[in-house]
């Protein structure tokens, strides 16, 4: 008995440490038991780097700010681990995506294909899928820029023709090709990104001060606006004077033609420091989990006191 209450106060303790880290909107902001995770907002890096000329701090983080799409609410594509993306609620006529980066990884694919959507699939590292679709249409070939054309390797201007997808409109675009992605994207015509509805990055080694990463950005910025970014911290932190910002964050795009934004009062970037876990959780289950643990806690205390005989 006594252990049992040694350790049910101890699950207590940390559910309010977690508990007490949400933001409001129900969208809760873990962090990990180190200040290693403890990273700044995006909003507040964006705007010390832009009391100052932004251009000339080549300042990245200006463009990585997410807003509300109105009337689109987010929804996680995939399962609740490593490899799904957030997006908006809005599939309309939307028929075709490139997923780019798969490794054994495909759940993301496997959702878009159960709405009817075909999946162009490229990873120049995979010898074969772990399993088949008919909305699969996978290639061994990695996506690169123009100067790293060669037998396995092209550019994402080549997948579309190759795939007699030049005229089409509306598409979903997803990168995750460890930090090749700079070069790619760099050398992508911003015609060809407005054939994209969606864009979902994972961006790689970020820093503040480096021309390829601002250009890259800035390109897309234009073009497209960020509504989710949750960080991946495995590969440590970068810094903008003493803001700290992880290296790896997972962006979700939306076109900016036919869309209204407003401003997002969530904190960016979500923490997400484990797979096996989504980034949105709902605050309300986590309330109920400690209210479970209080509740017997109490209960197994009076249960304890009334076997409990008191010598005089």
């Amino acid at each position: 008995m006594i252990i049992f209450i040694i350790l049910t106060t101890i699950i207590i303790i940390l559910a309010l440490i977690i508990f007490r880290n949400n933001t409001s909107s129900n969208i809760l902001k873990l962090k990990f038991f180190s200040n290693n995770y403890n990273y700044n907002n995006l909003y507040e890096i964006a705007q010390k780097c832009l009391v100052k000329d932004p251009d000339e701090q080549l300042c990245i983080y200006q463009f990585l700010c997410p807003k509300e799409v109105k009337g689109k609410k987010r929804v996680l594509i995939g399962e609740k681990t490593d490899g799904s993306y957030v997006m908006l609620d809005d599939f309309e006529n939307i028929k075709i995506a490139y997923s780019i980066g798969i490794r054994d990884i495909i759940q993301f694919d496997k959702a878009l294909a159960d709405k009817g959507i075909d999946i162009f699939m490229y990873d120049h590292t995979n010898d074969k899928l772990p399993y088949e679709n008919k909305k699969f249409h996978w290639k061994k070939i990695g996506l690169g820029g123009n100067s790293e054309r060669k037998h396995n390797i092209q550019t994402l201007e080549e997948m579309i023709k190759e795939n007699g997808h030049v005229q089409e409109k509306n598409m979903i675009l997803k990168i995750d090709i460890e930090s090749a992605e700079w070069n790619s994207l760099n050398d992508i015509s911003e015609n060809t990104l407005l054939k994209f509805k969606y864009i979902l990055v994972e961006y790689h080694f970020l820093s503040d001060s480096n021309i390829l990463y601002y250009n890259v950005l800035k390109k897309i910025y234009k073009t497209h606006q960020v509504f989710y970014a949750h960080c991946c911290p495995f590969l440590g932190e970068s810094h903008f004077g003493n803001n700290r910002i992880c290296q790896a964050i997972e962006v979700s795009y939306i076109i900016r033609s036919g869309n209204i934004f407003t401003t997002d009062n969530t904190i960016y970037p979500v923490q997400k420091f484990s797979y096996g876990f989504n980034p949105i959780f709902d605050v309300n289950i986590l309330k109920l989990i400690i209210k479970y643990f209080i509740f017997f806690y109490i209960l197994n205390i009076i249960q304890f006191l009334s076997k409990k005989k008191i010598i005089y």
